[in-house]
């Protein structure tokens, strides 16, 4: 059976670190949301909240579609990105189904909105993702209840950034699950 560690969480909670750091350590791939983004945006442009939105639904469609592969041939693998309820059904739809270890990363409201605000400025994003127009709806995010659980069968492990992003007690804890 294959494993497949999900990693999720508001915008900024330290998803994409944790996440490739959990790739480098395990030597699986990671399929990452906003990577899938980046390459439409790359080829096919970028405008506004709308078209990152469309992106978005592209992006995911590709997500499962390579984690379906990837699983159904017995391989191990990462996840990463903001993923909902509708994503954790398509998660459970994969077949044969992995194993499943969700990884919830967090961090106060405070924390997640200063290191948006900052990402949202220093360049290090391509610009479709509209990071400043989004803003308004990713604060209200922010302020709303933690991130749900997707109810994948496996174990969850809540990660809180808000003292920093470091993998290695992460690691440390999934070793234990793995």
């Amino acid at each position: 059976m294959s494993r497949c560690i999900v990693v999720s969480g508001l915008p900024c909670s330290g998803k994409s670190t944790l996440a490739g750091a959990l790739a480098t350590h395990y030597g699986w791939p990671l399929l990452a949301k906003d990577d899938y983004k980046e390459r439409v945006f790359r080829h096919l442009g970028w405008r506004d909240r709308d078209w990152s939105r469309r992106v978005s639904l592209l992006a995911w469609d590709l997500l499962f579609r390579e984690a379906a592969t990837l699983t159904r041939h017995g391989l191990d693998c990462v996840l990463e990105g903001n993923f909902r309820a509708a994503q954790g059904e398509a998660l459970r739809a994969l077949v044969p189904s992995p194993l499943f270890i969700e990884v919830r990363c967090m961090a106060s409201p405070q924390t997640l909105r200063e290191r948006y605000r900052a990402r949202a400025v220093d360049g290090s994003r391509h610009p479709g993702h509209v990071d400043l127009e989004a803003l308004p709806e990713i604060e209200r995010e922010f302020e709303a209840s933690p991130v749900a659980n997707l109810g994948l069968g496996g174990p969850v492990v809540d990660w809180d950034t808000t003292g920093g992003v470091d993998g290695s007690g992460l690691v440390r804890r999934l070793d234990e699950l793995l």
